[in-house]
């Protein structure tokens, strides 16, 4: 099964839940990079060569609000070669928290391996996992997904985003959004046209929540790279950039699902350039 971490950021939580994980070549997942590219960053790679991705989201505690944020790669069979079953509900179990309870769920954009559990199977029809949540999404990310029948298969609309809509639980959001006071929508696009981040900050201390802006550590430094599910490859590398360059500058916590778990740490200045420092690191 996942696991989960928790993470202070001010007088708010962040939690890391991992879902599942994966293990890929990087050739598959970064086709555009050089293989001998890797060739200065083994530290990334496992014993087979190849790349670790976590499939986690995060659960934040924010002025009394549960908030999800996205859900994970689901319960329905998945065009992945998982090393673990998912296991979101029970990992959030275990962490204190029921589905029922999540005042709020909120998406960094609408790729299948984060809506995955808006819905369990019963009896072979989808039912709603967090029905006591509002679901928030980027407008221009629900136009994309939604705006063909080829989109819409893409994006698991039946299973993952048609129950949401006709239960009346979807809002659609523009931009920088403030889902608390502490918790704000931070546009990112590129991997997807309405792809955002979230920046959490609280009592002085910041984390960023940064979504598929940037899937390894290794990106950190190497910010043009783009993976090959990028949909604008340039405005990726471009919002990557200056994402980590926001994070840098203010010395705040990265927070990411991709990232081998729990995907803390921070960006740092180097003399070989901005790299990424795990938390228990220091």
């Amino acid at each position: 099964m996942g696991r989960f971490q928790r993470a202070r950021v001010g007088n708010a939580e962040i939690i890391a839940l991992q879902d599942s994980w994966a293990s890929v070549p990087p050739s598959m997942f970064y086709p555009d990079v050089p293989a001998g590219a890797w060739d200065a960053y083994g530290e990334f790679l496992d014993g087979n060569g190849n790349l670790t991705l976590n499939l986690g989201t995060w659960l934040v505690a924010s002025e009394g609000r549960a908030i999800l944020v996205d859900t994970g790669i689901g319960g329905r069979p998945a065009p992945m070669p998982l090393k673990e079953e998912p296991a979101l509900p029970a990992v959030m179990e275990a962490a204190g928290v029921k589905p029922d309870e999540v005042d709020i769920v909120v998406y960094t954009h609408l790729h299948f391996d984060h809506t995955g559990w808006n819905t369990v199977d019963a009896d072979g029809a989808p039912a709603l996992l967090f029905p006591n949540a509002r679901h928030v999404v980027q407008r221009a990310e629900w136009e994309y997904w939604t705006a063909s029948e080829e989109q819409r298969a893409a994006a698991q609309y039946a299973n993952a985003l048609a129950p949401v809509e006709a239960a009346g639980l979807l809002d659609l959001v523009e931009g920088e959004h403030a889902v608390t006071s502490e918790l704000t929508t931070v546009p990112t696009p590129g991997h997807t046209p309405g792809h955002v981040s979230f920046a959490l900050a609280s009592a002085g201390e910041r984390a960023y929540l940064i979504g598929d802006a940037a899937h390894q550590p290794v990106q950190v430094r190497e910010d043009g790279w783009c993976p090959g599910a990028d949909v604008d490859k340039t405005a990726s590398a471009a919002s990557r950039k200056a994402l980590f360059a926001r994070i840098e500058r203010e010395g705040a916590l990265i927070a990411s699902g991709h990232f081998p778990f729990p995907g803390l740490g921070h960006a740092v200045a180097g003399a070989d350039g901005r790299a990424f420092r795990p938390l228990a690191d220091g």
